[in-house]
């Protein structure tokens, strides 16, 4: 009997334990939805939960608005954080997949084919590709200076930019970096 009684009393001490580190917390809250609508450069941006108001604020769902804004949104399970980043990065070359990473000038544009040729910066470790490149439609561009860096479309690309280049395997290009 006593033994039984040690172990539910530990068991309780183990589950209140874990409760009060879980972190969280249930508070219910009264608010008001009123169709409020959200707008980013007069576009409306559709979102899967509705704003409302509560104590006199306004509350969005942040990941469409930083959206809507060109941000990058991402959630960090691991410290329960929201992180906005102003541009949409993408991921570093992966050599081991057969991506390869190139520099050069770029030395004409085919804005209607979305090609671009460069002339190739060569070094020791670099590997000669095709001048002429087709870049996806889903590629990511940023231009980047000091500690700013900022997303730009295809159409903004120059003849005379000087880029970096991620080529895939099936020889598109899905990212590319400029820096000024």
């Amino acid at each position: 009997m006593k033994k039984g009684l040690m172990i539910l009393l530990i068991g309780i001490i183990i589950l209140l334990s874990a409760t009060s580190f879980a972190g969280g917390y249930f508070k219910r809250i009264d608010v008001l939805i009123n169709g409020t609508k959200i707008e980013v450069d007069g576009k409306k941006i559709e979102t899967d939960t509705e704003p409302f108001i509560y104590n006199s604020r306004t509350f969005v769902p942040i990941r469409a608005v930083s959206e809507g804004l060109g941000c990058e949104v991402k959630w960090d399970d691991n410290t329960s954080s929201v992180i906005i980043n102003r541009y949409k990065d993408f991921p570093e070359c992966d050599y081991l997949n057969g991506e390869i990473f190139v520099y050069g000038i770029i030395t004409k544009i085919d804005h209607e084919n979305r090609t671009i040729e460069i002339e190739q910066h060569i070094d020791d470790n670099t590997i000669d590709i095709t001048p002429i490149l087709t870049v996806k439609e889903e590629a990511i561009i940023i231009f980047q200076r000091n500690d700013k860096a900022m997303n730009i479309d295809f159409s903004d690309l120059k003849c005379g930019d000087v880029l970096g280049g991620i080529i895939d395997k099936e020889g598109y290009i899905r990212g590319i970096i400029m820096n000024f």
